[in-house]
């Protein structure tokens, strides 16, 4: 029994000896820069943080851009990079930016040296758009129509030129104050029609600058029933700069399987454990609301 284990030892030690005078694999190295956006206002309107990349049909992950992925091919070889957004907001929560195409090209891969793929995306050609892209800018002078629904006769949103997203344009103003008896404004969407099928992808781009949290929320009627049914859907933090997010509302709509459907925002002076106002005054913006899907 003893020289059988040591027949069997020295197998071993003659297979991880083998083994140990194999080199190692020299990769490849993909070095993915930010995406070029062919649309409008190019990449400085969108808010592409990440590449999902796959190579020969084989998904290597998700990457911050930019980022250098080293990658174990050679040779002629089809690189894909799907553009990322970090959906609803949530940082963790990066998604395929399902309404962008990928960018889809081919690659001369060699071991030990850097191939940098400039990727370039567009909307999908299927992408139907539910209020014209120029009136979802606020610039034009038929925008997309707002409803004031809160009971404040004297707070009431503005379309104003003053600090819009960019520096040019126009951007609806959301203000409220103590000087007012309610410092609470809500304001509605004109009514739209979306796809309740779970298979058709419903996406929301929103650019905001806000001083206060405030809220987001889908409104949806039917043509049955006289009531509006609600559903809350975000809650945005601070945000002192402009900042723009990618809602994926597919679930909210086909779970509240409505006619049609309404945004809505509400915006309210925060309190303390009082119930004091923590501030006089606040002031939110939104720009360039589009509404996307399949």
């Amino acid at each position: 029994m003893r020289k059988r284990h040591i027949y069997y030892l020295s197998v071993l030690a003659l297979f991880f000896s083998a083994c140990k005078d194999q080199p190692e694999p020299i990769p490849a190295y993909v070095k993915l820069e930010p995406f070029t956006v062919n649309a409008t206002g190019g990449a400085a309107a969108q808010k592409i943080t990440d590449g999902w990349l796959y190579v020969n049909g084989e998904f290597l992950g998700a990457y911050t851009l930019p980022a250098t992925v080293p990658i174990l091919a050679e040779g002629q070889s089809e690189v894909w990079v799907f553009p990322g957004v970090k959906k609803n907001g949530i940082i963790t929560t990066p998604d395929i930016y399902s309404m962008m195409v990928r960018h889809d090209q081919d690659y001369t891969l060699t071991p030990g040296q850097t191939t940098v793929v400039q990727p370039v995306t567009k909307y999908d050609d299927d992408t139907v758009y539910p209020w014209d892209l120029v009136r979802a800018s606020f610039d034009g002078f038929g925008s997309v129509l707002l409803e004031d629904r809160d009971d404040n006769a004297g707070l009431n949103f503005r379309v104003t030129d003053s600090d819009a997203f960019g520096g040019t344009g126009k951007s609806v103003l959301l203000e409220v104050d103590t000087a007012h008896q309610a410092p609470l404004m809500e304001i509605a969407t004109e009514e739209v029609s979306l796809p309740t099928a779970g298979a058709q992808q419903t996406w929301l781009e929103l650019n905001y600058k806000n001083e206060i949290p405030f809220q987001l929320w889908l409104v949806g009627t039917k043509s049955s029933q006289p009531n509006e049914l609600m559903q809350f859907v975000y809650q945005f933090n601070v945000s002192e700069d402009w900042n723009k997010t990618y809602f994926n509302l597919t679930e909210f709509v086909v779970a509240m399987q409505q006619d049609k459907y309404r945004l809505f925002f509400v915006v309210e002076l925060p309190t303390d454990n009082a119930g004091k106002y923590t501030r006089e005054k606040a002031a939110v913006r939104l720009d360039n609301m589009r509404l996307l899907h399949f």
